[in-house]
């Protein structure tokens, strides 16, 4: 049995050597990765010497597996205990922290940029300890407490991310590699750096008055700012003023401070009504049928920024009774539409004209009106 053992162990080791000389077609022995001069080796060179090795492993591997499974087929304990111990003490090849160093600088000083891609990408892909990382970070303690925003990215050196944007005390005017001078607005797109960076964020003092109804924006920097007054050529918009976007609380006076260092934002509300032609249901456009009991409708559409609630719907005009109402709609939200009904009664002589005025008003005292007109037929 032992000189079985013997045979199987020398057959093993003979297989070890002899197959990396023909793994992948190689005709004769190659270079190991870990004998690589790495200051003068070209990306070629590590390459094929990288290859070389994971291919030595994966052809010992094999070896040392088909002849455990002789052994075992053998019954032949004592090998298969052999050929496992071998098995066991193979090491996938690795580029060490200190070659990853060695390749880093070699990275770091290649000017070629198409070489300086391929070199970071082979490093990358088969080096554990080549993971470059970019950190957008910002934090502030202003005495009382402590905002701080933080975010680590780390993927292949070369490739393109995004700038984040974040909120703080001023208004956030981008990136920075010094702390101060501004490298990257957000949304900007970044070359992913060959080694580990931080890049802060950098702020203003500054007020920002934000109007998405007429699209007027406008940001002043520095800590006081004088109050715009909107104007909308939408004669159903009524300006309600402006808001703090962190309080909610409406802007009086006619300027606004802030503290240095900080920034405030304001929003301009606008509430709006707006009246679409009047229908009366299964009759001819625009024509009422004399003494008959129909339904007036029409459309109310927000096209201010705030919800609508509490609305008050009326209708009115000589000759027309109004016998029931119905809006349907307990609120109307931004950019949405309810529809008004009412069951009214029209009296009068055939071809005379009738003009209904549709009033919508709401809890402050604010008005839309609209006038329709129809004839009786």
């Amino acid at each position: 049995m032992k000189r079985t053992t013997t045979m199987f162990f020398v057959l093993a080791l003979s297989l070890m050597v002899a197959l990396p000389l023909f793994a992948s077609g190689v005709t004769e022995k190659g270079i190991y990765f870990k004998e690589l001069d790495l200051n003068t080796a070209t990306l070629e060179e590590m390459e094929s010497a990288w290859e070389y090795s994971v291919d030595t492993y994966t052809n010992q591997r094999t070896t040392l597996r088909t002849a455990m499974d002789d052994a075992m087929g053998k019954r032949d304990i004592e090998g298969y205990v052999e050929m496992r111990s071998l098995y066991n003490s193979l090491e996938y090849p690795v580029i060490t922290k200190e070659q990853t160093e060695m390749l880093k600088e070699r990275i770091l000083n290649t000017e070629n940029q198409e070489d300086k891609d391929a070199l970071a990408s082979f490093v990358y892909e088969n080096s554990v300890f080549y993971r470059p990382t970019l950190v957008f970070d910002y934090s502030v303690d202003n005495g009382y407490y402590t905002r701080s925003y933080k975010k680590a990215l780390s993927t292949l050196p070369g490739t393109v991310v995004t700038a984040p944007e974040v909120k703080g005390d001023g208004v956030f005017l981008g990136w920075s590699l010094d702390g101060e001078t501004v490298s990257y607005k957000s949304g900007e797109e970044i070359i992913m750096p060959y080694s580990d960076t931080v890049l802060y964020g950098v702020f203003s003092s500054g007020i920002s008055f934000n109007d998405e109804i007429t699209g007027n924006n406008s940001y002043i920097e520095g800590t006081e700012a004088r109050v715009p007054t909107p104007i909308s050529e939408d004669e159903n918009l009524i300006f309600l003023g402006w808001y703090d976007d962190n309080s909610g609380k409406k802007l009086e006076g006619d300027s606004v401070t802030v503290e240095s260092g900080k920034s405030k934002e304001f929003t301009a509300l606008w509430e709006g009504v707006e009246i679409s032609d009047a229908s009366i249901r299964y009759y001819e456009e625009g024509k009422i049928p004399a003494n008959t009991q129909v339904i007036l409708s029409f459309p109310l559409k927000n096209v201010g920024n705030v919800v609508l609630r509490d609305l008050k719907v009326t209708v009115s005009g000589e000759g027309v009774k109004v016998l029931s109402s119905d809006l349907k709609a307990s609120l109307i939200g931004t950019g949405t539409t309810a529809n008004a009904s009412f069951l009214v009664y029209a009296e009068g002589e055939k071809g005379t004209e009738k003009t209904i005025t549709a009033t919508v008003s709401d809890a402050s005292g604010n008005t839309w009106t609209k006038d329709f007109s129809f004839t009786i037929q």
